[in-house]
């Protein structure tokens, strides 16, 4: 299990190889997608102080300017340097990935690179539990969309991927049973990782090799994006424990729903952005990997 994780850049290449040789294995698991991910939260909660968890609560300053980063600078980059160059529905979907909250397999990533996973968890637990609110109202600012979601319907769904994750870790540290878990949790979460990332890429495969040079065009925009928000968040950072976890926390996103509310509410094209958002910024944490190591 040890082994995975120390070579979690290897089985993240090789889960987007095989969405794209063998996209059948990805729409196995398409469906299961919500319980992976609850799954890899709770995993990663394990081994978190419930104390060290609010005590991380006060530091209002730096998880506002880290929210900042996440829901703003990506999509006024966007506006103002891509809208007259790319079409309405890819500018729309660029936009809808932008806004999206921060994703909930940073708290696992973090873990892995030496940084602070109780961080990335209050964080990313705050971005998505008002992404009910924040995600229509700025998808509407910047680009004049009004995407009708239920408010209710997809906070309950966030609070039982976020908050179910979260209770059950605690229990199982309160009744004694997170030690028989916590030293095998980093391997298998890469499995669930893994898992996670071929069920999103697999089912959308199609899409992106019938829109080469648009997914192209994409993939050096969104690195631009995500070394943006990466390099802002480290900034932030006091030492190196919390710069590796608010530079993973500002540019690592919740992919699977910007996903699924672009399939929902519009057609397969604007969902592309939130593709490829997925394959680049899951290939940009294997040299991350690889220097974190050194």
């Amino acid at each position: 299990m040890n082994l995975l994780a120390k070579n979690t850049w290897l089985v993240i290449l090789l889960a987007i190889v095989i969405s794209f040789i063998v996209p059948g294995v990805g729409m196995v698991l398409k469906p299961y997608l919500n319980i992976f991910l609850m799954v890899l939260m709770f995993l990663s909660c394990l081994d978190i102080d419930l104390g060290e968890f609010v005590e991380n609560l006060k530091d209002f300053k730096t998880q506002g300017l880290i929210l900042l980063i996440v829901h703003l600078v990506s999509p006024i980059i966007i506006l103002i340097c891509f809208k007259n160059f790319l079409s309405e529905e890819i500018f729309l979907g660029l936009i809808l990935a932008a806004v999206i909250p921060a994703g909930r397999a940073s708290v696992f990533l973090t873990k892995i690179y030496g940084g602070r996973p109780v961080t990335a968890l209050v964080i990313s637990s705050i971005s998505n539990a008002f992404s009910p609110i924040t995600v229509p109202f700025l998808v509407w600012l910047f680009a004049k969309t009004s995407i009708k979601i239920n408010p209710v319907e997809m906070g309950m769904a966030i609070l039982w991927l976020v908050a179910v994750p979260i209770v059950a870790a605690i229990l199982f540290r309160m009744v004694g049973l997170a030690k028989y878990l916590v030293n095998k949790s980093a391997g298998l979460s890469v499995i669930f990782l893994f898992m996670i990332i071929v069920g999103i890429i697999s089912p959308i495969r199609e899409i992106i090799l019938d829109n080469m040079v648009s997914s192209v065009g994409l993939i050096f925009i969104i690195i631009g994006l995500i070394a943006v928000d990466f390099w802002l968040g480290y900034r932030i950072g006091k030492d190196k424990k919390e710069k590796i976890t608010l530079a993973i926390t500002s540019s690592y996103k919740n992919y699977t729903l910007g996903t699924i509310v672009a399939l929902s509410l519009f057609n397969p094209i604007v969902a592309l952005p939130s593709i490829i958002y997925t394959i680049t910024n899951n290939l940009l944490l294997i040299p991350i990997q690889i220097l974190s190591k050194r």
